[in-house]
């Protein structure tokens, strides 16, 4: 069974181009997986019926995981085997039939406009770290990239003739995603200006640069955005994906078309993008409730 799953993640980074968190997440559900088939006496792949599969489902919810956390262990299992039906390991998919499990939809957390001119503010100091974090807010917000994104971006893939922004998203997939005035205007100054301040920034081509002049860190634009949060007040639950679920929502609500939206997100899916057309629906009955006459009950008639 080990040994099969060793072989799939080769087959993933190999044929599929899945990123190194993904088959890091892979890696733990099928290992979790195999651990359950060996305490059923279970020891190659091909043993294995759609009633363990089922079992070990069952196992993950009776320890509290959520629904999303199950659904991905078992999308994982349900790949897992349908490589190896395609190697001829197994002649049947036992994870095939199993339905996944139903996940409550939460509406993503987001800001005002005025909310992001708050943080922006926050970082306009004329120092190199003010001017990168103001260029990279401004790149999050203005262009609705991914903090994994944001961390990969190269000096090559800015197209300031353009304005376009060369996105390598998941899956490897790219994809060109425009941007305006204000996150022009915050790259140049930061990447003309500041960037070449920063130590050792020869021979580096990633456009966001820690103190050592290497390329900034995931978990460092983390606690940038947390930073930036507080300082502002904003004093909730706050990470750089809010910035996208913003970008996203503000530009729906202003009427750009959802297709759009979807390709300058990188969606494989328009049903991932309509998360957001739930939340344009909210505001629009926050607007009527405050501005029609009888929109409110509070409101005299």
């Amino acid at each position: 069974m080990n040994a099969w799953i060793g072989r799939f993640l080769d087959y993933l980074v190999l044929s599929a181009g899945r990123s190194a968190n993904t088959l890091a997440a892979y890696r733990l559900d099928l290992e979790q997986y195999s651990e359950f088939s060996h305490t059923r006496g279970l020891g190659h792949p091909n043993e294995i019926d759609a009633r363990l599969v089922g079992d070990f489902v069952a196992s993950l919810s009776d320890r509290g995981l959520s629904a999303a956390s199950v659904a991905r262990k078992l999308s994982a299992v349900r790949q897992f085997h349908r490589y190896l039906v395609r190697e001829d390991v197994c002649r049947h998919n036992p994870a095939r039939a199993l339905r996944t499990p139903r996940r409550a939809r939460h509406l993503p957390d987001i800001l005002s406009v005025r909310q992001v001119r708050d943080l922006l503010r926050y970082c306009a100091d004329d120092t190199v770290r003010g001017r990168r974090d103001r260029a990279l807010v401004s790149v999050l917000y203005g262009a609705g990239l991914r903090v994994s994104e944001a961390a990969g971006l190269k000096l090559d893939d800015i197209d300031f003739t353009d304005r376009f922004i060369r996105v390598r998203g998941k899956g490897g997939r790219e994809r060109l995603t425009p941007f305006g005035d204000m996150t022009a205007a915050a790259l140049r100054g930061y990447i003309e200006g500041s960037r070449s301040g920063t130590p050792d920034t020869r021979g580096c081509a990633h456009v966001f640069l820690g103190r050592q002049g290497h390329g900034i860190s995931r978990m460092s634009i983390w606690r940038t955005v947390r930073r930036l949060a507080l300082l502002s007040g904003i004093d909730r639950a706050f990470t750089p994906h809010t910035f996208r679920h913003s970008f996203a929502t503000h530009m729906l609500e202003a009427g750009a078309d959802l297709r759009a939206v979807q390709s300058i997100l990188g969606h494989s899916s328009v049903t991932t993008t309509q998360i957001y057309t739930h939340l344009d629906r909210r505001h629009l009955r926050d607007v009527h409730s405050r501005f029609h006459p009888l929109g409110d009950a509070t409101k005299s008639p």
